[in-house]
């Protein structure tokens, strides 16, 4: 069970505030940046005034929404909303907006994203969360597909900017998604997910016999583990001039507890260059090179139903200071060790990565 003293309103770098007027003098202030207009929604791009801001128009249309205000300082920088709640489905929308660019790329939006998900599904025991972003705002769209939103198609060449048509792409996710990658429970079985067992429950009743039901234990898990399919992931080994590797602690699973290089899973339709590049600057703000392929990995633990392929890259820093990004979620902490004294445990996937290294350096 989730604790009792879960704050359902504060992460680790953002919480979840009451709007009050100064916010909507702020918020009016945002929509005079052209790009925080173009990246918001598909309407047309004009300034608002303050009246025209704010939660009024969110509450009706049967929605709730919150000022963001960090937690260091108290600082007002965006706001996020549920909006057009239907709830005989239990569904709703979701909007967020950080105004400064000063703020982006902090840690701030995802950490948002995280407090409202888990604010539908707990709070306002939602089924489904949907929202739509522009093809072009590919910082935006990778946010969402990593807080387990997935792309459930395309409005195609429905919003036009500066002469170009764009697609508008929609996206979801479903309680039951999010509480299999939070661990968080839920109160309730989702009816997507349940809906679909009991079909085929039902079906595979009509087929089998009640001796070819009578499954042993071992029967059970080959069936078990047949559905658990491989993941591909991307490790980066970053060196920097004092030939010291960046690690990072893990706070979730895979791997939990333990240093690794920094990375993750690889996106559908992405590129492993492509995933490892956004990858790092998404953990530690850092601009990478690709020098080189080092090696492949692989974790099989069949106990906690993982199997993991990565693929490991020798990287270089084109620019930035190495920062966390995702810290109180993923991350726990970064930092950066002698190659002949490192910290432990490490990740499996890390080991041979590092080993390949070593002996790159020792050729030269």
């Amino acid at each position: 069970m989730a604790p009792r003293h879960l704050n359902a309103f504060q992460g680790s770098k953002v919480r979840l505030a009451a709007p009050c007027p100064e916010d909507c003098m702020r918020l009016s202030r945002f929509t005079d940046s052209y790009d925080y207009l173009r990246n918001l929604d598909t309407d047309i791009a004009v300034p608002l005034t303050p009246d025209e801001t704010g939660s009024s128009a969110v509450r009706r249309d049967n929605g709730f929404e919150f000022a963001l205000r960090t937690l260091e300082d108290n600082r007002f920088i965006g706001f996020t909303a549920l909006y057009r709640i239907e709830w005989n489905n239990r569904s709703a929308r979701l909007a967020i907006g950080i105004g400064d660019d000063k703020d982006r790329g902090q840690g701030y939006g995802s950490d948002a994203l995280a407090l409202i998900i888990r604010y539908g599904f707990h709070e306002l025991n939602l089924n489904r969360i949907a929202l739509e972003v522009i093809e072009y705002n590919e910082a935006a769209r990778r946010a969402y597909l990593k807080a387990g939103f997935r792309e459930e198609g395309r409005q195609r060449s429905a919003v036009l900017r500066d002469g170009t048509h764009y697609d508008l792409i929609s996206m979801s996710i479903l309680a039951e998604e999010w509480s299999m990658q939070t661990k968080l429970p839920l109160a309730f079985q989702s009816t997507h997910v349940q809906g679909a067992k009991q079909t085929e429950d039902h079906s595979d009743s009509r087929q089998l016999s009640a001796e070819q039901s009578a499954l042993s234990v071992s029967q059970a898990k080959v069936i078990a583990d047949a559905s658990v399919q491989p993941r591909i992931g991307v490790g980066a080994v970053i060196l920097n001039e004092r030939n010291e590797v960046l690690l990072v602690w893990r706070n979730r699973q895979p791997e939990q507890y333990s240093w690794s290089i920094p990375g993750g899973k690889v996106d559908p339709y992405e590129s492993l260059e492509t995933a490892i590049i956004r990858e790092i600057k998404e953990e530690v703000d850092l601009d990478i090179a690709i020098e080189g392929l080092l090696c492949t990995a692989e974790t099989i633990r069949p106990e906690q139903e993982e199997h993991w392929i990565s693929v490991l890259y020798f990287t270089r820093v084109i620019r930035g200071i190495a920062r966390n990004l995702e810290e109180g979620g993923a991350i726990g902490e970064i930092g950066w060790f002698p190659l002949n004294d490192l910290p432990s445990p490490l990740a499996s996937f890390t080991v041979p990565g590092l080993q390949a290294i070593k002996q790159l350096y020792s050729q030269d």
